[in-house]
């Protein structure tokens, strides 16, 4: 069900202009993360962990990963899945150079949007390499709406996304979460 609401409250400036600040009334809610590395492509990292805080409220995700050689020549891929009956809707699937990723050079505008949003969340290098040893890490990830496009969904969805290199995958990834209105949008009547 696509819902493109959007909350508008006005008020006054100091200056005597009229201002409108825009709220979103919606929310991703984590249910699920999970990562596993490849056999197949050797094992190319000393450690890695992803999951959910314990908070069900108000979930962040949160990974850490560290690399065995310096991580210079791989693809970024990332999907993201709208479960439908009887088939799934691909919304994106897409890969891309991992180190324009890292640099945010020659993106797609919703990639380049994606890279400084996990800026906020990471300490992940702004060009390649990873280096080798060093522990790369996203923390207390939530995904605020009102930096994406205003039209919403109140959906469930999935994300899938690898580190991958000669298109066999290194590190892979799959968060289930759910956009849902917040309980403020709900009592208000929205």
């Amino acid at each position: 069900m696509f819902i493109s609401h959007i909350s508008m409250m006005r008020g006054c400036a100091e200056n005597g202009r009229e201002t409108v600040r825009i709220s979103n009334d919606f929310e991703l809610q984590f249910e699920n993360f999970s990562c596993h590395s490849s056999e197949a492509a050797g094992n190319s990292f000393e450690r890695f962990n992803c999951g959910l805080n314990k908070n069900v409220k108000r979930r962040t995700l949160h990974m850490d990963f560290s690399v065995l050689d310096a991580l210079q020549d791989f693809d970024f891929q990332i999907a993201i899945v709208l479960p439908r009956r009887p088939v799934d809707f691909l919304l994106l699937n897409l890969t891309i150079d991992g180190c324009q990723f890292l640099a945010n050079k020659n993106q797609v505008p919703l990639m380049r949007l994606a890279r400084e949003i996990l800026d906020r969340y990471s300490n992940f290098p702004r060009q390649c390499p990873f280096q080798r040893g060093k522990t790369y890490y996203i923390r207390a990830f939530r995904l605020d709406l009102s930096l994406i496009p205003a039209l919403t969904m109140e959906t469930s969805m999935q994300l899938q996304f690898a580190y991958q290199r000669n298109q066999l995958p290194l590190l892979q990834g799959h968060i289930v979460a759910r956009v849902q209105r917040t309980t403020n949008a709900k009592n208000k009547g929205v």
